[in-house]
């Protein structure tokens, strides 16, 4: 909206000029010897005498629509309109029972006629939608326009005008409703009345209505009075230019976005897949349009007064064929009407009838039939007619936009992942990649070492659906080669893209071209398949998000092409298996040069999976060095809740096969040979092994030998290894064999140690092979985590996805973020805040995309203390867990060294301590709508701050569940640890909760249960401890969030004293306990006091007399005001602050004497925040933090999520009114509104209700709370002790 705090900028965009005057600030342009003048100080709009204005209240600064008139005013002069010709705010009588009114603006023609009314409206934005409102009102009875019209009837156009000041520049938008008849369509149709009828029958505002809505479909144009060229007094004759079109931005976007969903709905066009082809064949028509035609546009609605629905399908099916003929090189037969007609110029034998009964059947064949743009079934004319009605709204919603651009328009970008998204169903494992994950990813990549390179790279996408890959990766590529003045388009001609599916592959090249990159190549195939274009060896770059999971996908390729796979030896059923993400891996190992780079996206799984996924990480570990790991977690993509991770990868630049050498050295080592360890420079890795393993090499190596080293079956490893291969399915096979004088009970034992050996030596072997595999990997990876927290994951992406209804898809945090509380809206990328990388410039270091760059270029940047919370590294050989007696090569990349216990007692594992290690499950389908039965408790049940169960939010599953259950039932004494997701490790042991209640675990927690009680007991506080807590979390596996399997945790080892030494420990844990929960209790008791104060007021209050009490509300004590948010992306307003700024996740009803952040005086005077006083109590308002309080210690600022009570009254103590306010915690968050994130507003806390007594009882409550207060301080600071103390007691008798 142009206000007054722009309208400088506004006036400069337009022409206006700065005249430099000792009194006033005055702007002022001349359009053709016509001067208008601003004069600020006085604020005043000064128009050319000549030009009429009827209210002198439209020429100062009182209304922002004002502006929007003095803008339309300026653009009508510049078009050789004269002063003479226009006048304002002229009074429009009433007439046939209408009331009048002032039109904006009134043009008339040479004779003195109306010749077109305007009314001006200010432009939507977030606080006004009246542009909106107005056309909305139009269509529904005509508005103030039709009113206007009916006081002369002469006007020939009627026209709603807006403009608005957005990313600096000013736009105007229009709906031009023609009040002209179109005599060829009416006679077409005789039961159809038109404007003239109307005015010959003397009818009214109403009669006019509805022949503009019934005759007409409410039909209007957005072009055709305003554009440059067009000459006065000639609505709709000039041919529309590329020039004409404009470039879209933010809103009108948003705007696009929603009128196509909403024309969807008005049409009931419940086929969304269809309806996105459709417009995609429409982007087509355009860009074709838009490349052919740029002097005289067809891609647009020409308004009913000189088009049809014929000619404007006619037209683009035209420009269809063409583009899919010259852009995708399919035929596509369509024939014009111009072609038909003219097949008739030799016909003599009654040529017009002939011609005439022809053409009608070649108009049914042609429009009353689906076809290209056909969102409706079309079978007849009437169904064509609705069709058309449709197609005419969805051209018209796109004709003034530019497709065709020079580079990524990113909004346009947005307006079309927004459809792909509704309109294309994500299956078959697919899923498409936000536009910052796609950034992100290319940006990370070193391109421009790759491009350095006098041959251009070849660039791939395997599995490129929409393109997205392809477009992001050439627009940046351009960057890279014209600073080093190359021209773009021979890169452009080495990008490939390829997808299975057609729609896919044809919106992909739509997209190339919709971005000027025609030059990208998209293959319709399958990518596993072999092409002639996409050599093996050949690419450079390959960025790629394969589909996984489907299903059958081996019986697409023929038996060839599935044995030019190496993993297709570990299938047994080709049916079957449904990992196709594996052979993606495979295929990107094929496709890339030596020193080629890859960024995959992957499910997470393919880390951590065993069988075909294991082979699939030895090709990983054998063909790429693993540069980065990135992992996502499942609010990364809008249509799965699959983790996921990006692999960064390099291929090996080997000149001899490192994997084979090291393959050969390994059989080598395991025969004894240690003879060329003088020729290879490798023999260190050998003992790097041993070291890891903590072994001596003499000792290790003695496994190979016939007689292996005693020391060896003392090792913790080998020990574990001899108890596994000793209780095998083949050691018990062997174990059952009869015994004779054949085969005695020597041998059998003979065989069974043959059997331990044998299978010990070859995981060895295994095992030692992809330690050095992976000591080879050059750096340590970068490892990248996303956040688990929903609001860190935000603020991490740079965006969300929404499912609201009319507003789907994905949105992003843009320079509105508004401290803890992001505005989101459709805003482009350029705006986007995140981590990952910085939009305005992809090179800056301080993010992690350059992060990852580094570490490709063999330099990399040490990891800032900003990042330290997403990123670490590891070594692959670390990452790896080698010590595991199953081993299965996994990726852990939260592995971390483990954790090394010092005691004076024999370490156990776990497997050995407790016989009894289970996990439940709950009944399919869920437990959210059982409301009774036994309990069923998940991590969220497990308080591990008290150790305790939390019963608040119950549970349950069916008594017949829990009947029927064979594992998972609880009782107490058992220990319960959580074992995935967020909650991982968290402990917590069954007391006196459950009181009889019947429980059961579900499938998230495992119960331990030790035969010996004290023993169950020492355990759950050796666990429940920090180092029993560290060694839980060091066994978590798997990526993003992780869990512990029941493998990891039976090979965790605690120490175990005597029995008597762990009756001790419980009994001194157990004094520590009773301390802890009778301050527990303490606490709970003094908050019910205090609670109690308040209640007891409101006891008295309801007595006859009141007590005395006065009943009021907040706003009657104290002034309630909020706060604001300085623009984030101005550094003046934060840098150097020195003005403490208050977020609502600080508030944790204390005194607040710091914040987290602090503004600038800038900034406080460029927001609305404000500085308050001390004292002055804080309340929030938004989201979780609802009702959560402080009291200023320091006079600070706040965002606008903070209800700031000031300027208390002298009849109330602020301290009075905090510690009331801390008690209604729970009825402010019933009053919050809103579904997304329930809100409450300083109005609701201003009108909140309190009871005040007088200042002498005020001041007995704040003292008696105070009390209070202090006693809660001290039985917390009790509770907090505890756990130090507990550690003091193990260490005691431990270390």
């Amino acid at each position: 909206m142009i206000r007054i705090d722009n309208l400088r900028d506004a006036l400069k965009y337009i022409g206006y000029q700065k005249q430099y005057s000792p009194n006033a600030e005055v702007w002022s342009i001349n359009n053709r010897g016509y001067t208008i003048s601003i004069d600020f100080t006085n604020k005043r709009i000064n128009y050319p005498v000549e030009l009429k204005a009827y209210r002198e209240t439209t020429k100062n600064f009182s209304s922002p629509e004002n502006f929007v008139v003095l803008e339309c005013i300026t653009r009508l002069l510049s078009l050789g309109y004269t002063p003479k010709q226009i006048e304002l705010e002229k009074p429009m009588p009433g007439g046939h029972t209408d009331t009048g009114g002032y039109c904006d603006i009134l043009i008339k023609d040479n004779e003195g006629n109306e010749f077109i009314l305007i009314e001006c409206k200010t432009a939507d934005d977030n606080s006004s939608r009246e542009f909106s409102k107005a056309w909305h009102r139009m269509q529904e009875d005509g508005g103030q326009l039709f009113n206007y019209f009916n006081s002369y009837r002469k006007a020939k156009a009627l026209c709603l005008y807006t403009s608005d000041w957005q990313n600096d520049a000013c736009e105007y938008d229009c709906r031009i409703v023609s009040m002209e008849d179109n005599e060829e369509y009416l006679r077409a149709d005789s039961s159809l009345k038109g404007y003239n009828k109307v005015t010959e029958e003397k009818g009214g505002k109403e009669e006019y209505f509805k022949v503009w809505k019934n005759t007409y479909d409410c039909d209007y144009s957005t072009v055709g009075i305003f554009e440059t060229g067009i000459s006065p007094f000639t609505i709709g004759k000039r041919q529309l230019s590329v020039d004409d079109l404009r470039d879209a931005d933010d809103l009108e976007i948003q705007k696009k976005y929603h009128e196509y969903a909403t024309i969807m709905r008005q049409h009931n066009v419940s086929g969304r897949e269809n309806a996105f082809d459709k417009l995609v064949n429409l982007f087509l028509a355009k860009i074709v349009d838009e490349t052919e035609h740029t002097d005289n546009l067809q891609f647009y609605w020409r308004g009913a007064a000189h088009d049809d629905y014929y000619n404007l399908q006619d037209r683009l099916q035209l420009m269809y064929s063409r583009g899919m003929k010259e852009f995708l090189g399919e035929e596509v037969t369509y024939i014009d009407n111009k072609t038909i007609a003219d097949s008739f110029y030799l016909f003599k034998n009654d040529p017009d009838a002939t011609k005439e009964k022809i053409l009608d059947y070649f108009q049914q064949l042609k429009f009353y039939t689906n076809n290209d743009f056909a969102f409706l079934d079309v079978h007849n004319q009437i169904l064509f007619r609705q069709n058309a009605e449709i197609l005419k709204k969805v051209v018209r919603m796109l004709q003034d936009m530019r497709l065709r651009t020079d580079k990524p328009n990113q909004f346009l970008g947005d307006l079309f992942e927004g459809f792909l998204d509704q309109g294309i169903k994500q299956s078959e494992g697919q899923f498409f990649t936000p536009m910052p994950i796609v950034r992100f990813i290319v940006s990370s990549l070193p391109l421009q070492s790759i491009n350095d390179s006098k041959q251009v790279p070849r660039v791939i996408d395997y599995a490129c659906g929409a393109g997205h890959f392809l477009n992001e990766y050439a627009d940046q590529v351009k960057t890279v080669v014209t600073k080093s003045g190359k021209e773009a388009k021979p890169y452009f001609c080495e990008i490939y893209g390829v997808e299975k599916e057609y729609r896919l592959s044809k919106v992909a090249k739509v997209s190339a071209f919709m971005y000027g990159q025609d030059e990208i190549n998209i293959i319709y195939q399958d990518a596993l398949r072999p092409h002639s274009k996409l050599k093996e060896g050949s690419f450079s770059v390959l960025i790629a998000n394969p589909p996984y999971s489907v299903k059958g996908f081996l019986e697409m390729l023929s038996e060839e092409e599935r044995a030019s796979f190496k993993l297709s030896q570990y299938v047994s059923d080709i049916n079957a298996n449904n990992s196709i993400e594996v052979f993606f891996i495979e295929r990107a190992a094929q496709l890339l040069v030596p020193g080629g780079v890859a960024g995959i996206i992957l499910p997470s799984s393919v880390l951590s999976n065993g069988n075909i996924y294991t082979r699939a990480r030895e090709i990983i570990l054998q063909e790429f060095d693993v540069v980065a790991i990135v992992e996502f977690g499942s609010g990364t993509f809008g249509k799965t809740g699959t983790n996921t991770v990006t692999l960064f990868l390099r291929k090996k630049n080997d000149k001899v096969r490192m994997s084979e050498h090291y393959r050969h050295r390994v059989q080598t080592w395991c025969r004894g040979d240690f003879s060329k360890d003088g020729v290879f420079a490798d023999a260190h890795l050998l003992n790097d092994y041993c070291k890891m393993q903590g072994i001596e090499r003499e000792v290790y190596t003695s496994l190979f030998e016939t007689s292996p080293q005693e020391q060896l079956w003392a090792h913790e490893l080998f020990k574990a290894y001899r108890n596994k291969y000793a209780n095998d399915t083949e050691a018990k096979r062997i174990a059952k064999k009869k015994l004779n004088k054949k085969y005695t009970a020597e041998q059998q034992l003979e065989e069974i140690e043959a059997h331990i050996l044998k299978s010990i030596r070859s995981i060895e072997m295994e095992k030692l092979y992809y330690y050095v595999l992976a000591k080879s990997n050059p750096l340590p990876t970068l490892i990248v985590k996303s956040p688990t927290d929903n609001g860190e994951v935000k603020r991490f992406l740079g965006y969300e996805w929404s499912s609201r209804k009319g507003d789907e898809g994905i949105k992003y945090l843009n320079t509105s973020v508004q401290g803890e509380e992001e505005v989101l809206t459709r805003k482009g990328l350029d705006s986007i805040q995140t981590p990952l990388f910085n939009p305005k410039n992809l090179d800056d270091t301080s993010h992690i995309n350059t992060l990852v760059r580094s570490y490709y270029l063999g330099e990399p940047i040490p990891v800032s203390e900003k990042l330290s919370s997403y990123c670490s590294t590891i070594r692959m050989e670390d990452m790896i867990d080698f010590k595991r007696t199953e081993f299965d090569m996994g990726f852990y990349t939260n592995r971390k060294q483990s954790t090394s216990i010092q005691s004076r007692y024999p370490l156990i594992t776990m497997r050995e301590l407790i016989p009894h290690i289970e996990s439940g499950s709950r009944p399919k389908g869920g437990v959210t709508n059982i409301l009774e039965g036994a309990l069923s408790l998940g991590g969220e049940h497990i308080d591990n701050i008290s150790g305790y169960l939390n019963l608040n939010t119950p549970k349950y599953v069916p008594n017949s569940f829990y009947d029927k259950a064979q594992r998972g039932r609880i009782s107490k004494g058992d220990i319960l640890v959580c074992k995935d997701g967020a909650l991982t490790g968290k402990v917590a042991m069954v007391r006196d909760e459950l009181d009889g209640l019947r429980a059961m675990v579900n499938e998230h927690v495992y119960v331990l249960r030790c035969e010996e009680p004290t023993t169950q007991l020492y355990l759950f506080n050796f666990l429940y401890s920090p180092i029993g807590s560290t060694l839980l979390k060091e066994k978590i596996t798997g990526s993003a969030q992780g869990g512990l399997n029941s493998t990891s945790l039976n090979a965790i080892q605690i120490p175990l004293p005597p029995l008597s030494i762990q009756q001790q420990i419980v009994n001194e844990c157990a004094k520590v306990d009773v301390e802890y929960e009778t301050s527990r209790m303490a606490i709970e008791d003094y908050r019910k006091r205090i609670s109690k104060i308040f209640t007891d007021l409101e006891v008295i209050a309801e007595n006859s007399n009141g007590g005395g009490y006065k009943h009021l509300i907040i706003s009657d004590l104290c002034e309630v005001s909020s706060g604001g948010t300085p623009l984030r992306t101005n550094s003046d307003y934060w840098i150097n602050g020195n003005i403490f700024w208050v977020k609502t996740k600080e508030l944790d009803n204390s005194i607040l004497m710091t914040t987290e952040e602090m503004i600038t005086e800038k900034g406080l005077n460029n927001s609305s925040a404000k500085v308050y006083p001390i004292g002055s109590i804080i309340i929030a308002m938004y989201g979780a933090t609802i009702g959560q309080t402080a009291k200023l210690g320091v006079e600070a600022a706040t965002n606008q999520a903070c209800a700031v009570l000031h300027c208390f009254k002298k009849e109330v103590l602020n301290d009075y009114i905090w510690f009331y306010m801390r008690t209604q915690k729970d009825k402010l968050k019933k009053k919050a509104y809103g579904s997304a994130q329930p809100n409450i507003n300083a109005d609701i806390v201003a009108k909140y209700p309190v009871l005040l007594p007088s200042l002498s009882e005020q001041k007995q409550i704040i003292s008696d709370i105070e009390n209070y207060e202090a006693q809660i301080a001290k039985a917390q600071a009790i509770m907090d002790s505890c756990s130090a103390r507990k550690v003091a007691i193990l260490n005691k008798y431990l270390m």
